[in-house]
């Protein structure tokens, strides 16, 4: 039989139809399924967003092969071409009056997708972003009760810092608690050595400065040291008015003591005018992610600051105008320039000056 262009027409088309039923058939049985759950504290969290990455390190900070969202009861499903994938979580919540930002990667990446296999049981825990990626151990911390004019302190922050951080105030802090009825309180920590101190600070953060009504105990810090899956009792703490000659210095310098290492210098709007109440702060991270290790006051009218650091090492600087939280519009946020990596390397007993620093309006 003589064949006509219609005839051709129409095998090219079945031809083309087959093409794509056999592609698509293909790409369905070559997909794979990761299940799991998100969760902070333990508690399953809805709406986390969950990303799966094809390369580690700096490429998980850019645009996720795939991502999805976990249902109510901290759920999450999704569907892979075989490889290996680096798994990430974040969610920001309203917790404690504040916004927080949380972050977290499975322990186990990265995971293997098989060809039409299921990967089950994925927990990606998140912690906060402020936490500075420290973990407590199950069953390890201290206890205690705050108390203030004899009678027991409730919502007051008790915190833990490192013993080798060489001070007990500012943002280095590993991490804190807040007391509950009869001033009482369980901070998790791990194994290490630590000095817990107690603040009622007149707000609902737990970084920055105290309030003028504000009250602190502890002083240097009560030293604990702490095994895998012990608890230390440190009894009752007594809060103390500061003196208010030393509150206004720790005010204007972020909440830190007099230290011997200290940095200063100016920062600058993008059109080269001063950038007046912006904070400096200081990350032991190059990534200058999660909880600064110092943070200087705001700055003056002229766009000049101060950050006092609790001993020498390379710190990497950023500039915001808020502190906490995820940055938001109408912002200023910059970082030091001065060198590719935007760090400052201060040696004992150093001053450094004359650091210059321009931010930006985010939009």
């Amino acid at each position: 039989m003589r064949s006509t262009p219609g005839d051709a027409v129409r095998t090219v088309r079945v031809l083309a139809l087959c093409v794509a039923v056999l592609l698509a058939a293909g790409c369905s049985a070559r997909q794979g399924t990761v299940e799991g759950m998100a969760s902070i504290d333990g508690a399953p969290t809805a709406g986390a967003e969950v990303q799966a990455f094809v390369k580690a390190g700096a490429e998980r900070t850019g645009t996720p092969f795939l991502a999805t969202t976990a249902r109510d009861d901290g759920s999450f499903s999704l569907s892979l071409p075989p490889g290996n994938y680096f798994l990430v979580a974040r969610k920001t919540d309203r917790r404690d009056g504040r916004e927080r930002t949380y972050k977290g990667e499975f322990p186990g990446n990265p995971v293997a997708v098989r060809e039409g296999g299921a990967t089950r049981g994925i927990v990606l825990p998140l912690e906060e972003m402020s936490s500075g990626g420290f973990t407590p151990r199950a069953g390890t911390g201290v206890t205690g009760a705050v108390f203030a004019d004899g009678k027991p302190v409730r919502d007051a922050y008790v915190y833990a810092y490192p013993d080798n951080v060489g001070i007990v105030r500012g943002p280095a802090y590993a991490a804190f608690a807040r007391t509950g009825e009869g001033g009482s309180f369980r901070l998790p920590l791990r194994e290490g050595v630590f000095r817990i101190v107690a603040r009622d600070k007149g707000g609902e953060n737990e970084t920055g400065a105290m309030s003028g009504a504000g009250k602190s105990g502890g002083d240097a810090g009560i030293r604990v040291d702490l095994s895998a899956g012990t608890t230390a009792d440190v009894g009752r703490i007594s809060l103390h008015s500061p003196e208010e000659a030393k509150r206004r210095r720790r005010v204007a310098a972020g909440g830190m003591e007099e230290s011997a290492e200290e940095i200063r210098g100016t920062v600058t709007r993008d059109d080269g005018s001063p950038a007046p109440g912006v904070r400096v702060m200081a990350y032991a991270d190059p990534r200058m992610i999660g909880r600064p290790f110092a943070v200087s006051g705001p700055t003056d009218a002229g766009g000049a600051f101060f950050l006092r650091l609790p001993k020498p090492g390379k710190y990497f600087l950023g500039a915001r105008s808020e502190v906490g939280g995820p940055v938001s519009p109408g912002e200023w946020i910059g970082a030091y320039d001065g060198a590719p990596d935007h760090g400052v390397a201060v040696r004992l007993g150093e001053r450094r000056a004359e650091i210059r620093i321009r931010v930006v309006e985010k939009w």
